[in-house]
């Protein structure tokens, strides 16, 4: 058996630093922001917003030919068209409930309503069937959202911009 001297390396460990063979640095080099992932300072989510807000459809039999109506329906024929099915629904509950009308254009209708009451007035005007200027009308529910334009089908623009 030879013995192997003291200072020969060893093949299980790693050679020593020298001049000719120098560790690398443990620092790693901060890479540049991508344009496609920009720095958020802060983000935040509303996640009870206090109110939703519903699209309405008044369709009637009539409605079913592509023709569009030329005038917008009335805010206070509105007001009048959602108080009967809410009142039907829950009684003096759901005439109590605050709807506020956002917009009108044609038989199409936004409204804002409190959040909690949103099923309840969704339930109210979809099972509801009444009579509007000598014709039998319906509510239909197009979207609802807990942002204006949300759930809409767009980002609010059809609310502001036509």
């Amino acid at each position: 058996m030879t013995p192997t001297p003291p200072c020969a390396p060893s093949a299980n460990l790693p050679n020593p630093p020298s001049p000719t063979n120098p560790q690398p640095s443990q620092k790693r080099k901060r890479k540049p922001a991508s344009p496609s992932h920009p720095h958020i300072l802060h983000s935040a989510t509303f996640r009870h917003p206090q109110w939703t807000y519903l699209h309405l459809l008044l369709v009637t039999p009539s409605s079913t030919t592509p023709k569009t109506p030329t005038t917008d329906i009335d805010p206070i024929a509105v007001s009048t068209l959602l108080t009967h099915p809410l009142s039907a629904y829950l009684g003096t509950t759901g005439s109590a409930i605050p709807i506020d009308i956002v917009k009108t254009r044609g038989r199409e209708v936004w409204v804002r309503v409190p959040r909690g009451d949103a099923r309840a007035v969704r339930a109210g005007v979809s099972g509801w069937v009444g009579g509007w200027e000598g014709e039998r009308v319906a509510w239909r529910v197009l979207g609802e959202g807990g942002v204006l334009g949300v759930g809409m089908g767009g980002g609010g623009g059809d609310v502001f911009g036509g």
